[in-house]
């Protein structure tokens, strides 16, 4: 790109996603990932729930692949934009760096954002160390340094998820005791319940339970996602672990969610999670959606046929993105739906 005026882009909404991707060379995913986690571009969304991207957006998403390209990251990359915007007093100011015959920025980005940041692996192994010798002023000041360097998101995927897997591990090969395993995980958990306790949630009529079924005790994945889900604009609710499952079913049919999530990671816990989601689809007409994910439906995908559901992804992330489709998939069979009636 050259060194061009942002304010000379046409802001005015016309290119739908399919034609920012082939412009980009971005994916669809990627494209919804940096606009939910980094609040890069606005499109302006049509009745329809389709969205409109402008040259201006194209301009500044077209830039910022060049850079993740180059090696910055996305999160140094928007870092950047958002200093040129500050310093030229507003987006429409800023001029975009050019780039020489290699594609490279003539211009530097600041000093701070080049400097090198540690790593997820450097963080995954001061975290486990610290966890499993019980340091909390050390896991704490190692967790406060990860938010700092990373959003919560990329946090909870890179570093929590990795370390709990590791000491689990450890702990099936007898290297780790069960107290030093509970103790990690109930660390970990409470620092995401008490996070989850600061983030404001959305006021909407669809609202979206989270919750793990009975046997299953291991509740992280659920709680990020419960997070990432309020980080998003949504009105989620997490309801906890070990669900009962007769007591959970009554209270779906009374407050009528649109949309439950589970998780799960152990063996023992899937006929438990078959039991409620067959339950569940058989509740009502007005059933809610139901997805779930884990680790188990990652290391065998064939049990994914099993349960009566969507299944949501690999990671809390994937189910954050396949939420949003799957609300407004929903949404617009609705209205279909409501259209056919109103004219039979």
């Amino acid at each position: 790109m050259n060194n061009n005026l942002l304010g000379q882009y046409s802001n005015i909404p016309l290119y739908n996603i399919k034609a920012v991707v082939q412009t980009t060379g971005i994916s669809p995913s990627t494209l919804r990932a940096w606009e939910r986690r980094y609040h890069i571009c606005q499109p302006q969304r049509l009745e329809n729930g389709y969205r409109l991207y402008s040259d201006r957006d194209i301009a500044i998403l077209q830039w910022l692949k060049n850079q993740v390209d180059l090696g910055l990251s996305i999160s140094q990359a928007t870092a950047w934009l958002e200093n040129l915007a500050t310093e030229a007093n507003g987006l429409e100011h800023v001029t975009l760096p050019a780039q020489n015959s290699n594609g490279r920025s003539t211009r530097k980005a600041p000093l701070h954002r080049q400097q090198a940041q540690r790593d997820y692996i450097t963080l995954q192994h001061e975290l486990f160390d610290a966890l499993i010798r019980f340091d909390e002023p050390a896991t704490t000041q190692i967790i406060a340094e990860a938010f700092a360097l990373y959003p919560l998101e990329l946090v909870g995927e890179n570093v929590f998820k990795p370390v709990l897997v590791e000491i689990g591990e450890r702990w099936m090969q007898g290297e780790v005791s069960v107290t030093t395993e509970h103790f990690a995980s109930n660390y970990l958990q409470q620092r995401l319940a008490a996070l989850l306790h600061t983030l404001p949630n959305a006021k909407k009529e669809d609202i979206i339970w989270v919750g793990c079924p009975p046997g299953e005790d291991h509740e992280i994945g659920a709680l990020l996602l419960t997070l990432y889900l309020r980080r998003a604009g949504y009105a989620v609710q997490y309801i906890g672990k070990n669900l009962v499952i007769e007591d959970f079913v009554r209270e779906i049919q009374l407050r009528h969610p649109a949309l439950v999530l589970f998780s799960i990671s152990r063996d023992e816990s899937l006929h438990a999670l078959q039991t409620i989601t067959d339950q569940l689809s058989n509740s009502s007409p007005n059933a809610p959606l139901i997805g779930y994910g884990g680790r188990i439906f990652q290391n065998r995908p064939e049990l994914r046929k099993q349960v009566n559901g969507v299944y949501m992804g690999d990671s809390a992330l994937d189910a954050l993105d396949n939420t949003a489709e799957l609300l407004q998939n929903s949404t617009l069979r609705q209205a279909d739906e409501k259209h056919s009636k109103a004219h039979r």
